[in-house]
């Protein structure tokens, strides 16, 4: 089979594309499960439920949803595409230097022992 090195490249260290978008799925979630219900509140729906109220129990789950903050969808946007992090352009080469840590990295002239020598 006849493959260049650009399609050689592409196929090993490219993702298969697929119909999933993993973002949606996210936020989705984000918005399922936003507003986690505290303790009182599931006693409450518990109650509720036991007194044959489970219409209202069921709609205060269901709008659970609709209370998601957009500033939550904003911030997990934020984290999930480091958009906290950079501003305005950057090169990929520059922010793996940035995230490196400085203590582990060895400068050529601190490799030399002080009569000249390589340690």
């Amino acid at each position: 089979m006849d493959m260049t090195v650009q399609e050689l490249l592409q196929s090993e260290l490219m993702e298969e594309s697929s119909d999933d978008n993993e973002m949606l799925e996210v936020l989705e979630f984000v918005k399922q499960n936003g507003v986690p219900l505290t303790k009182e509140q599931a006693q409450a729906i518990f109650m509720l439920n036991s007194y044959g109220m489970s219409d209202v129990a069921n709609y205060i789950i269901n709008v659970r949803p609709q209370m998601t903050a957009v500033k939550k969808y904003y911030d997990m946007t934020n984290k999930l595409t480091l958009a906290d992090r950079i501003k305005g352009n950057a090169k990929l080469g520059n922010l793996l230097k940035a995230n490196a840590n400085p203590a582990n990295s060895l400068n050529v002239d601190k490799a030399l022992s002080k009569d000249g020598g390589k340690l």
